[in-house]
């Protein structure tokens, strides 16, 4: 019986640490900025339109371009590099399942001659059958969309996993995601003919739920307990961007 109580004991001791090792490499030794594979990273450059036209190494090349830095959410303030948040997937709207983090990493893509080009955010929300994650270019008029990129998704192949399709993200760039007054305006539209405004894109044919999750999720993010602070100071003052 000792025996038995010393191996359970020992157990719960092995557990425990892994618990500990994962959380002091999370919180302390992961460099933050770093995306966790190199997916994201692929994902990043493909929405800044790095990717396709680039044969470099993709690390390199990410390094080279994209600086990451950290939002205080409620403030709307970039925060000094080096800070620490918390990675998106583990930040949700309410209703989504997740939870609402005070910090979140974005990414700024640097020119050639070291000006700042493009905002990138993260954004998830609930399609009709899986958590969608995208990343979101911005101009640096905190506004204007530059491109979409939804990377990971696991919506019905060939109706709502269509959210991936170039096709589809290709109606994005020159949209507008928030009106003159820095209110969320962006809608997607179901079986809507004729030409729209700035603020509306065509839903996905046969995937209404995915659509209105698209729509949802951009709402959320860019309004005021998602990006929405931090856009309006970008709105006011360009040079926030720069270290």
């Amino acid at each position: 019986m000792r025996k038995s109580k010393i191996i359970i004991a020992f157990v719960i001791f092995i557990i425990v640490l892994c618990f500990a090792v994962v959380a002091f490499y999370l919180l302390v030794i992961r460099e933050p900025g770093v995306p966790e594979n190199k997916a994201q990273q692929v994902a990043i450059l493909q929405v800044a339109g790095l990717a396709e036209r680039s044969d470099r190494d993709i690390s390199a090349l990410y390094h080279e371009r994209i600086i990451p830095r950290l939002v205080d959410l409620k403030r709307g303030q970039l925060l000094p590099p080096g800070a620490t948040g918390e990675p998106l997937a583990s930040c949700t709207a309410p209703g989504d399942g997740g939870q609402r983090c005070d910090r979140v990493e974005i990414y700024l893509l640097k020119g050639k001659n070291g000006d700042i080009q493009q905002v990138i955010l993260p954004v998830n929300g609930k399609g009709a059958k899986s958590m969608m994650y995208a990343f979101v270019a911005l101009d640096t008029d905190g506004t204007t969309v530059k491109g979409i990129n939804y990377y990971q998704q696991n919506e019905t192949p060939l109706l709502g996993a269509r959210v991936a399709d170039p096709e589809w993200r290709s109606q994005w760039p020159g949209k507008r995601l928030v009106d003159e007054h820095g209110q969320p305006a962006l809608k997607v539209v179901q079986n809507s003919a004729g030409p729209h405004d700035d603020y509306t894109v065509d839903g996905i044919s046969g995937a209404t739920m995915t659509s209105s999750g698209v729509e949802k999720s951009m709402r959320f993010w860019m309004g005021e307990r998602g990006f929405g602070p931090f856009l309006q100071h970008l709105r006011a003052d360009k040079d926030i961007l720069n270290p």
